[in-house]
């Protein structure tokens, strides 16, 4: 089993006239969304112990990650990647005010993968899918 895609046209809307140019990009296709629970099936199998087992493994986990993030780490899964947050002024934020801790909120949650989980995945292969 490869990673589904499927090709989108490329639309030119800035070229005018004959000058436009055409083509297609791949986009991933997702076969569906795996949660907590799901994922946990996916890793356990049959075995409904070791599926209950997995759900709390993952759970607990990921709120080491927020907690850890929270604190002002940056978590590094050896081989896989790394979580960091980025941050930005709230929008309500006057330029004219002191720059203090309460003007500034998160902005997002970033995972970067690693080179070895790029390759590892890519690996895979793709199969063009029918959706």
């Amino acid at each position: 089993m490869g990673i589904p895609y499927k090709f989108k046209e490329i639309n030119d809307n800035l070229s005018n006239g004959t000058q436009k140019k055409g083509g297609v990009h791949p986009i991933i296709k997702s076969r569906e969304k795996l949660n907590t629970k799901a994922l946990a099936e996916y890793i356990a199998g049959n075995d409904p112990v070791l599926r209950t087992e997995m759900e709390l493994a993952i759970t607990k986990t990921f709120r080491a990650i927020e907690k850890a993030l929270k604190n002002g780490y940056t978590v590094a899964l050896n081989d896989y990647g790394a979580f960091q947050l980025s941050a930005q002024f709230r929008e309500d934020f006057n330029p004219e005010e002191p720059h203090r801790a309460e003007s500034i909120e998160v902005k997002s949650v970033n995972f970067r993968a690693s080179t070895k989980m790029k390759k590892r995945i890519s690996a895979a292969g793709f199969e063009k899918s029918e959706r």
